[in-house]
């Protein structure tokens, strides 16, 4: 088979977003990313790389590689359900491997199935190994979640950008280089939600970039968070309890009535505080790193996301 890969082409998204949601609901059933955007978003972000493989001129498979500074991801990875076994996701990860050592990003990565043996045995084949669970948990909400922190959207633009700056200081006190600002930028500039912050209005102690409703990554009734990270140090727990408070009160704000987030549970007193939270596990994922290595998937951290 004659198999094509190069970047996607804004008049290829439509029928890469096909594939990525027959590939899927394939395996977890029907209509599993419901009004969900993800490919067409991320295809719009600045810090992703958005790759497609080609047979007979069409539109085969693709996968997103994502940069978040000195950490990157590729994922999700679809292929066509008709051509799978055909090496087509061999090449796309080949490719999103040459992004990654190209950015020259030190910690790298991706999320699977927890359970396919299957998926392990490829992915460890280009030097990724499987880690810790990752759980992606949700909680139900009563639309009487208080306001709390403040929100960047409200922020005058020009004010933004040392607000933004000082949300990457607090990543990069988690792990050095790990920067975020492309998650930022791509929320508010797609109007997708917005990024909830607590602390000191010219330091913020925490920020959380958040999705919400139709036409983005958490869909209709839900909110997202797609990331959100707390500047460690003393009163790391206390605020890592305000700035999931201040989530649920946004989530509430914007209509949700389900907030979804993940957490590696090698963050064990991260996982620990969402179950005191009330939030429960919906479902479990596996990342896998290259170099096998913890990154900043520690005990200590108070950091949420998924590699999804």
């Amino acid at each position: 088979m004659d198999i094509e890969v190069r970047p996607l082409e804004a008049a290829e998204v439509d029928a890469a977003d096909a594939v990525f949601r027959d590939a899927f609901s394939t395996v977890l059933g029907p209509g599993a990313h419901r009004d969900t955007e993800l490919v067409r978003t991320r295809f719009r972000a600045t810090h992703t790389a958005a790759l497609g493989a080609f047979v007979e001129g069409e539109v085969a498979g693709s996968t997103l590689v994502t940069r978040w500074g000195s950490v990157a991801y590729f994922g999700p990875l679809s292929v066509a359900p008709k051509l799978w076994g055909q090496g087509i996701g061999t090449r796309l990860v080949a490719a999103a491997v040459d992004v990654l050592d190209g950015w020259g990003a030190g910690h790298q990565g991706l999320f699977t199935f927890a359970q396919s043996q299957q998926h392990h045995g490829f992915y460890q084949r280009f030097g990724f190994w499987p880690r810790f669970l990752t759980a992606i948990m949700s909680r139900p909400l009563t639309g009487a979640e208080p306001q709390l922190g403040w929100r960047m959207s409200v922020v005058p633009p020009a004010e933004r950008a040392a607000l933004v700056d000082a949300c990457a200081d607090v990543t990069d006190a988690i792990h050095p280089g790990l920067d975020v600002r492309g998650e930022i930028a791509s929320v508010l500039d797609q109007n997708l939600g917005d990024v909830v912050l607590i602390g000191e209005p010219d330091a913020p102690r925490g920020f959380a970039v958040c999705h919400a409703g139709p036409g983005t990554e958490a869909g209709s009734g839900v909110a997202y968070v797609k990331f959100a990270a707390v500047r460690p140090g003393p009163g790391v727990a206390q605020a890592f309890d305000s700035l999931v408070a201040a989530c649920q009160g946004f989530a509430a704000d914007a209509g949700a009535a389900r907030l979804t987030l993940g957490v590696n549970t090698a963050r064990h007193e991260a996982y620990r505080q969402l179950l005191a939270a009330g939030f429960r596990t919906d479902s479990p994922g596996v990342t896998m790193h290259r170099p096998n290595e913890p990154g900043y998937d520690r005990e200590d951290v108070r950091l949420l996301d998924d590699w999804r």
